[in-house]
């Protein structure tokens, strides 16, 4: 849920660049949305992998698989008792479902059928407050036990640990809710101490002073983050952030794939293709 974006939309943002060039570069444009189908649900939240299937949670925390045209395409047979978090995509053919209540993560395959288990509490993290996929199919778990982060196998064996992550912090009370490992990099994210980032041993590199409540989505070298009814692009490279103004409704959670919009609103959920301006 939660934001993606496709990095040609931003890219060619920068066609729109007006103003002074300063230390951060600012743009903003009016795209062209075109509504292609509305599918009516009840949910609470969104996530979509890099070949635009859309993954949806129920209100009664039922998950549900859609292609890009909103076809449903499975149901979870599993049934689990608790509020699912997150939704860890990134492996299309695997998926990853945070039960922060029930310190668990539960694996599915492409078809939402059960893969297995890990309870948290038998490989030693009392307390889980974020997780995600790694590159090499591990796991990535915030420790709030201990403040740590830490990259266990499917067994639950720990395989690399940061040390107690207040060592570099400002914030005294961390509670990080989102973990993106993007290949070369692992951000975690905490809305009172920005995204700090790791390399994929979990050394700490840096903090990113950008504080978000939501969720975000980072693709190459591009942070992408809600702001209102507008997307930031923010590019670490020359720290440019570009604004791109979606349509104008009242949506809880988005993401973007495969240059489509995907919105959770009151009526569902509602999928766009962009068009840009002439």
């Amino acid at each position: 849920m939660k934001a993606k974006y496709p990095i040609g939309l931003v890219t060619n943002a920068g066609k729109y660049l007006v103003g002074m060039v300063c230390f951060i570069l600012i743009s903003s444009f009016q795209p062209s949305w075109n509504l292609l189908t509305q599918i009516s649900i009840q949910a609470k939240d969104i996530e979509t992998d890099r070949v635009g299937n859309i993954y949806v949670v129920s209100n009664t925390n039922q998950l549900y698989k859609y292609d890009a045209s909103g076809k449903l395409l499975s149901t979870l047979n599993y049934a689990y008792q608790g509020n699912i978090t997150h939704i860890d995509a990134s492996n299309p053919m695997e998926l990853y479902l945070f039960y922060r209540e029930m310190n668990a993560i539960v694996f599915l395959d492409n078809n939402l059928a059960y893969r297995g288990k890990l309870n948290l509490s038998d490989a030693g993290i009392t307390q889980a407050s974020a997780i995600a996929r790694s590159y090499n199919n591990t796991i990535w778990v915030f420790d709030q036990g201990d403040l740590q982060l830490k990259n266990l196998n499917k067994e639950g064996n720990l395989i690399q640990a940061s040390g107690n992550v207040l060592q570099f912090a400002q914030s005294k009370n961390l509670n990080p809710s989102l973990i993106i490992d993007n290949g070369s990099r692992v951000f975690v994210n905490d809305s009172t101490e920005g995204i700090l980032v790791f390399d994929v041993f979990a050394n700490y590199i840096k903090t990113i002073p950008i504080k978000l409540k939501e969720e975000f989505k980072i693709l190459n070298d591009e942070l992408f983050y809600r702001n209102g009814n507008n997307l930031i692009s923010y590019r670490f490279s020359t720290l440019q952030r570009d604004t791109l103004q979606l349509p104008d409704i009242n949506f809880a959670a988005f993401s973007v794939e495969k240059e489509r919009l995907f919105v959770l609103n009151p009526l569902g959920i509602s999928i766009y293709s962009y068009k840009p301006q002439k």
